[in-house]
Parts: C-alpha cells; structure tokens; sequence
C-alpha cells in the first residue's frame, strides 16, 4: 500500500494553485494542489512544511476540504503576498531532488478546456 498522501488547495480570484505533472501511468499532464506524503505526521503539519520548504512561505487557516481518491485534501491561504502576485513560477523541492512548475489555473479550465485536476473528484467539491 502507498504512503498517504495530502495536499492543500489554495485559492485567488477563482483559480487554484497547483503544480504541473506528468501521469507516469497515463503519460498525460496533470495538475493537482501543492502536497506530499504524510506517512504519520497530522495532514495540516505536514502541508505547513511542505509550503515552507518549497515555497518559503506561511499555510494558514488550514482546514479539511474530504478525501478524494485517497487523498487527504485541506483549503488554506498563504501568508505572504507574493505568490498571488505571480502567474505562475518554479520550485525546487528538496525531499524528492527536483523543479516542478506551479501555476494559477482558472476553475473553469478544467471545467470548460478539459485539463486534468488530481486527486480524482476534488473539482466537483469546489
């Protein structure tokens, strides 16, 4: 069995802010909210580290959204200004060695345009 994974969706003006990935199974691009594994730790202390980590920044007013495909998924804000400044930008994530690029994407991209939003189910919750 995979270690549990969660993620936090954050939002601006009704977009998201999520990382761009490729489905290694699927081999298409995926977009899904800022996460990682959780193993033991409680969700809300491990996202806050991830945010720290790779972003540099503050999650705050984190609080459950569900469970979607096995994800554990929470809504919060960040502290710092910068980050909804910016369209998008790239981060290096110190725990797995690599860049990945974060975006804002528009509710209605996935909705109307057909892009893919991981975990499976979490648009229909927003």
């Amino acid at each position: 069995m995979s270690e549990p994974r969660a993620c936090c969706v954050v939002r601006r003006d009704g977009e998201l802010l999520v990382e761009e990935r490729v489905d290694p199974d699927a081999g298409e691009r995926v977009f899904r909210p800022l996460g990682r594994h959780v193993g033991d730790d409680a969700a809300e202390s491990a996202l806050e580290a991830e945010f720290s980590s790779v972003l540099g920044v503050e999650l705050v007013a984190a609080s459950a959204l569900g469970t979607f495909d096995g994800v554990r998924v929470l809504e919060g804000s960040i502290r710092e200004a910068w980050p909804y400044a910016e369209s998008g930008f790239t981060v290096y994530d110190p725990d797995v060695g690599e860049t990945t690029r974060v975006c804002w994407l528009h509710v209605d991209d996935f909705r109307k345009y057909g892009e893919t939003l991981a975990p499976e189910g979490l648009l229909d919750a927003l």
